[in-house]
């Protein structure tokens, strides 16, 4: 009961900061347009050298693993942009614990996170919480207040590199970054729960990780628990809305196995 009221409340005054004024610019931006802008940063990424990605040529076992958790999620039903966004995983080499998203379909994972988690089902929890912020338009919606909706949709046409850069130090991170509103990390836990209810893994996967992130070794993963505004009561509120749902918990031990594999064929 906690969790709904505190959705309803603030999703509540969330449409009253936003408005009428700004109601008309966010259905402005389609979801072309966060296809676009997805690629164009995509684009950008690849050519930077801060981020030294792992090709998936000569690592087709590493990313075989990653897409079959990435695919089963993201044709769950309850997903509402499962044909229109680009979704993929490119996993970078980097100490830092960390994942972020940009609008359209597009993860970054870093190998120091993947060797954070201790199991499939936190794995896949990680997936489906930027799953979730994707198809709901979370990164967008953050991006809006940031640049402008009429700014955003000119950076994703004209794809300018220095703009482009600045939008990736938003979302990476390893420097500043931009936070989720609560009202959507909260939006992103339920939908990540009905995800994972539709999957083999642990309905109660996204709150492992969280789990997880804020009790072993928190310092070193402090930014995306900021960035997501992570804190007990939220581990506490997955758990009820897991009972209230009552899908399955269980954790396999195969799957934790077949995760102990994949971070061994990693470069």
């Amino acid at each position: 009961m906690r969790l709904i009221n505190t959705i309803t409340i603030i999703g509540i005054f969330l449409v009253i900061l936003v408005g009428c004024k700004n109601t008309e610019d966010l259905i402005d931006f389609t979801e072309d347009d966060e296809v676009l802008l997805g690629q164009r940063l995509s684009e950008a990424i690849s050519t930077d050298s801060s981020f030294v990605l792992i090709s998936p040529e000569g690592n087709e076992v590493s990313y075989a693993y990653v897409n079959s958790r990435l695919d089963e999620i993201t044709t769950a039903s309850s997903i509402t942009k499962s044909e229109e966004f680009i979704w993929t995983v490119t996993l970078f080499e980097d100490e830092s614990r960390q994942a972020f998203a940009t609008p359209g379909g597009y993860i970054y994972v870093s190998t120091g996170l993947i060797f954070y988690l201790s199991n499939e089902d936190e794995f896949s929890g990680m997936l489906a919480h930027l799953i979730a912020h994707i198809d709901q338009s979370h990164i967008s919606e953050m991006l809006f207040f940031e640049y402008g909706v009429n700014g955003l949709k000119s950076i994703a046409t004209s794809g300018n590199a220095v703009q482009l850069s600045n939008i990736i130090e938003d979302l990476d991170l390893r420097g500043s970054y931009l936070r989720f509103s609560r009202a959507n990390e909260l939006a992103a836990d339920t939908l990540a729960i009905s995800l994972l209810s539709e999957t083999d893994q642990s309905c109660q996967a996204n709150g492992l990780y969280f789990d997880r992130a804020l009790t072993v070794q928190p310092e070193l993963i402090s930014a995306y628990v900021d960035a997501h505004r992570l804190d007990s009561l939220r581990v506490n509120d997955l758990e009820e809305a897991v009972i209230l749902l009552g899908c399955d918990v269980t954790i396999d031990d195969a799957s934790s196995d077949r995760f102990r594999n994949y971070r061994n064929s990693l470069p």
